[in-house]
């Protein structure tokens, strides 16, 4: 990988949890697994082109559907949010694009150019227990990142409600800036009709809950890193270039970041996708870039593409992107 190209040989990605390396906690922040749209599988369903285009700040894609069968169906369509796992993330440094509401990636979406607006359904879960209307009962939000929200609300809450919560395990000890120790699981979905004889177009965008991370060359010549992001070794060297002229390279470190994106939830499209294209948006010619496909193509300074026919998921996507200037990389 030279100045940002992607390695051509498919490698499978590693789906343990994040490397460890020099980097501490606080310097790191966890990604939020995403995807494309579900729908209940049906087989005259077809998905006709998927166009899917990521970049640090944006993830669209574009669908072209076609019902092959000789009548109108209707089915409902959803998008997942990403789960948010209070135990496992307050202590995160992780941030999400829109804390302050409940929709907190901006999703939106059309059919055939007409915004439509879906129904929100947020449930939250403390393991396999709902928790839901214990939550909703007491005023507090079901996102547990929503901390501002949350604190308010349990200030407003009287001391022996707020031991209450505290004892059956959904936050913290309230007197002392608590950790909300839920999950949090939401989806908008929307009724939709597939017409006969023609196709659908469904667009959708959002913003990636991307993970950032200090990067040294040990780390990112483990096999571990390098088969998560199948960085070959013109990407290693490029590691170290980037290295070489970074603030930090007194301590041996860049910034990098991991933006994912869930492929095989495709799979639930009756067939093949006939025609899939990715984008890859690097952002800055000066960053570096590596994902897992083959065949990819530099189709301009910071893009790349990748496309495929009679396309089956086979893996998800974790885009790894690295470079010196933090305001690229959404880092503050």
């Amino acid at each position: 990988m030279t100045g940002g190209g992607v390695r051509s040989v498919l490698a499978a990605c590693m789906m343990a949890a994040f490397l460890s390396g020099p980097a501490q906690a606080n310097d790191s922040a966890a990604a939020l697994d995403a995807g494309g749209l579900v729908l209940v599988r049906d087989p005259d369903i077809a998905l006709a082109s998927e166009d899917l285009r990521i970049g640090l700040d944006r993830i669209a894609v574009d669908y072209v559907f076609r019902n092959t069968s000789a009548a109108p169906k209707t089915l409902r369509i959803a998008f997942p949010l990403p789960a948010i796992d209070g135990a496992q993330l307050s202590t995160s440094a992780l941030s999400l694009p829109f804390e302050d509401r409940a929709n907190f990636v901006g999703f939106t979406v059309t059919v055939d150019g007409v915004p439509v607006t879906p129904q929100l359904e947020e449930r939250a879960y403390l393991g396999t227990r709902e928790v839901t209307a214990l939550l909703t009962r007491h005023g507090l939000p079901l996102n547990p990142l929503r901390r501002k929200d949350l604190e308010a609300a349990v200030k407003r809450l009287d001391p022996a409600t707020q031991q209450e919560l505290a004892k059956a395990g959904l936050m913290s000890d309230p007197s002392d800036m608590p950790d909300f120790l839920w999950r949090s699981e939401a989806k908008f979905h929307w009724e939709q009709t597939f017409p006969a004889g023609r196709d659908l177009r469904v667009s959708h965008a959002y913003v990636p809950v991307k993970g950032n991370h200090l990067l040294a060359v040990a780390e990112a010549a483990t096999p571990a890193y390098r088969a998560r992001y199948c960085l070959d070794d013109a990407g290693l060297a490029g590691v170290r270039r980037l290295i070489a002229t970074s603030p930090m390279k007194g301590q041996g470190l860049t910034r990098a970041v991991e933006v994912p994106y869930i492929v095989t939830t495709a799979r639930n499209w009756a067939g093949r996708i006939g025609r899939f294209t990715l984008t890859v948006d690097k952002g800055s010619p000066a960053a570096l870039v590596s994902f897992c496909r083959t065949g990819v193509r530099k189709t301009g300074p910071t893009t790349f593409v990748w496309e495929a026919q009679d396309y089956v998921p086979d893996a998800d996507l974790r885009i790894l992107i690295v470079s010196n200037d933090d305001a690229l990389l959404g880092i503050r």
